[in-house]
């Protein structure tokens, strides 16, 4: 069995199963890692099961502001990377009703027929780790995201993750 520690992990970033168009590559499912490791970074996840929830898509949307703003093939929406990240070998999602998987990737669509997704334990502890987490966003970052608006590596401050996402979840 392969052992699943931070450089198995960054391996499965940098072979992400992404579209390719114009040559650029998809930006969906690097947003989509970068949003659950500022939730998990911020306390707001806190377990390996991955909601669907209005906090993961505010935080998918800042990091679309942040890297994908000048993407001329690609809308990202938050449902296909969701959906379509049951490709990657750390994501299984949980079906409500195993005979009923949409073929649509809208948000309500998708929570009517997952309870969650869940990423691999190991893979979660990583993301709690400072260290780790900083290494995996940087594959992410610059194997997917660099050249697109001239951003950083630094990640969104904690403090406008959280603010967001209260403004999402009271509005």
């Amino acid at each position: 069995m392969e052992t699943r520690d931070l450089a198995y992990y960054c391996g499965c970033f940098e072979r992400l199963s992404v579209n390719k168009k114009g040559g650029q590559l998809a930006p969906h499912k690097p947003l989509l890692l970068l949003a659950i490791m500022d939730l998990v970074e911020t306390g707001i996840i806190k377990a390996p099961h991955i909601e669907l929830s209005e906090a993961l898509v505010t935080a998918f949307k800042l990091n679309e502001l942040r890297y994908a703003r000048n993407i001329k093939h690609f809308k990202p929406n938050i449902g296909m990377p969701y959906y379509h990240m049951g490709n990657e070998p750390f994501w299984r999602l949980v079906p409500k009703d195993p005979n009923n998987t949409p073929s649509k990737y809208a948000v309500s669509t998708l929570r009517a027929a997952y309870d969650y997704a869940v990423i691999d334990t190991e893979l979660f502890m990583l993301m709690k780790n400072p260290d780790a987490c900083r290494q995996l966003r940087e594959v992410l970052i610059n194997n997917y995201l660099t050249n697109r608006n001239g951003t950083s590596l630094q990640s969104l401050s904690p403090i406008v993750v959280i603010a967001s996402c209260l403004m999402q979840l009271i509005a």
